[in-house]
């Protein structure tokens, strides 16, 4: 099986915009902190000479396909600030330059085509660096997750030993329970308790639903209340079913570019241009070294 790195570049580039990071400005007058430490964080050997390393970007916000759906999907994020956007388009040539697949689309989100990735790249063994929940959803034999701030992996396994669910059953948890990071409203009482204790019982919605209909009592505090909330908003939980479920089937170009001498001397030409060559040192020394 061939090697493949597939990255939340938000969840990369954002862990650093909205850290304790130092402001560094650049001869126009750019704060390029978060830029700078996102391409220390990417200059590695591991994604450079991988197989494919997908950067998965995300430009759908206000646009994608679920905003469609609901228009208080993602309400509590403000729209990208130009320094964002200036740093982020930025670290789209870069990663264009290291090699990587770069993706992006107006209709899906990240964790979409990173779970497209994974499905295309079918031989494969599959790494995603992120630590979005949601994601999770996507692991199987071939596929694991790397948090980006504990740098724990995330396997089949280890998501059943601490949550109790499988990774099929993540986007039913989340859209039984809510997830206020995508202001996603869950059913009103059911929190992760609950949630994970109806999947470990019934397994699916449809099982869940069953037990209900059938009048059994649910196997947890408070039943009837569960069991009534359950049939009051059962179009909730199809509704927010849409918005949970990763789209990834969805035919990708992942288009790669060979890192050599003059890949190097533009990411290089880059760096001076942005005024962050000498910052970048350590980094760029790295990478020198994997020049084939």
């Amino acid at each position: 099986m061939k090697d493949a790195h597939l990255i939340d570049i938000s969840a990369v580039f954002f862990r650093y915009y909205f850290g304790p990071t130092p402001a560094i400005v650049n001869d126009d007058g750019w704060n390029i902190a978060a830029l700078l430490f996102s391409l220390r964080w990417l200059c590695k050997a591991e994604f450079i000479q991988a197989d494919v390393t997908v950067a998965a970007f995300d430009e759908s916000l206000g646009t994608g396909f679920r905003h469609q759906l609901d228009e208080d999907y993602k309400a509590n994020r403000a729209l990208p600030t130009e320094d964002i956007v200036y740093q982020l388009s930025a670290l789209k040539v870069f990663c264009e330059y290291l090699g990587f697949a770069v993706v992006a689309s107006d209709d899906l989100e990240a964790d979409d085509l990173i779970g497209a990735a994974s499905v295309q790249l079918s031989n494969h063994n599959c790494m995603i660096h992120s630590r979005d929940k949601d994601l999770r959803q996507l692991l199987n034999e071939r596929v694991i997750m790397k948090d980006l701030m504990t740098e724990k992996i995330w396997d089949q396994g280890s998501l059943k030993s601490e949550t109790g669910l499988t990774p099929d059953q993540i986007p039913l948890y989340l859209a039984l329970m809510g997830d206020s990071s995508d202001n996603i409203i869950g059913l009103p009482g059911i929190g992760d308790k609950t949630a994970t204790t109806l999947l470990t019982q019934c397994q699916t919605w449809q099982g869940i639903l069953s037990a209900v209909n059938a009048e059994e009592k649910l196997p947890v505090r408070g039943s009837d209340r569960i069991k009534s909330t359950l049939l009051e908003y059962q179009e909730l939980v199809d509704h927010n079913l849409q918005l949970t479920l990763l789209k990834t089937h969805d035919s990708l170009e992942l288009n790669t570019r060979q890192f050599d001498q003059a890949s190097y001397e533009m990411i290089n030409a880059l760096a001076e241009q942005f005024g962050m060559q000498s910052k970048l040192k350590k980094a760029l020394g790295i990478i020198s070294e994997l020049i084939k």
